[in-house]
C-alpha cells in the first residue's frame, strides 16, 4: 500500500511539472536592454500565471523616469503563445501628474535549429508629455528579441 501511495505522489508531481513552463525574453542593443520572465501553464489556454521584467532605455532623449522601468503581471496586457507564435504586449503608464507611457510589443517565431527557442522583434513606443500644457512626443524604437520557453 505504501509503495502505491509513493508511486501516485511521484506521478502527480511529474504531471504537475509538465503542466507548467517558464518563458524568458531578452533584447540588448544600442537603444534598450530588456529581460522578461513568465510562468505559463501548458494545455488549454496556456495562461500566464506570473510575469516580471526590466527595461532599460539607452536611447538618447528618453525621459529620465522611463530610463529604467520594471514590469509586473498587471502590465502584461496581451499574451499569445502557441507552437507557432509568441506575442506579448506590455504597457505601463507614468506615475505622477504628467501623462506618459511605454508600450512594448514582442512578436517572435520558433527557431528551426533550436527547440523551444523563439526569435523575432520588439517595438517599443514611448509617449511623453514633458511638462504641463506641452504637446506629447512619441518615440518608437525597434530591434531584435530572443525568447525561450520550456
Amino acid at each position: 500500500m505504501r509503495t502505491l501511495f509513493v508511486t501516485l505522489l511521484f506521478l502527480l508531481a511529474a504531471n504537475a511539472a509538465q503542466a507548467s513552463a517558464g518563458l524568458s525574453c531578452e533584447a540588448s542593443d544600442k537603444t534598450v536592454k530588456l529581460e522578461l520572465e513568465a510562468g505559463i501553464s501548458r494545455g488549454v489556454g496556456e495562461g500566464f500565471f506570473s510575469f516580471k521584467g526590466e527595461l532599460e532605455i539607452l536611447a538618447p532623449g528618453a525621459p529620465k523616469d522611463f530610463r529604467k522601468v520594471t514590469f509586473e503581471k498587471e502590465h502584461l496586457t496581451q499574451q499569445w503563445l502557441d507552437g507557432r507564435n509568441l506575442k506579448l504586449r506590455v504597457y505601463r503608464e507614468r506615475d505622477g501628474a504628467l501623462h506618459g507611457y511605454v508600450d512594448l510589443v514582442i512578436e517572435a517565431w520558433p527557431r528551426k535549429d533550436e527547440e523551444d527557442a523563439y526569435r523575432g522583434g520588439y517595438a517599443l513606443t514611448i509617449f511623453d508629455v514633458p511638462k504641463a500644457d506641452a504637446d506629447g512626443k512619441t518615440t518608437v524604437l525597434k530591434g531584435r528579441v530572443s525568447c525561450s520557453a520550456g
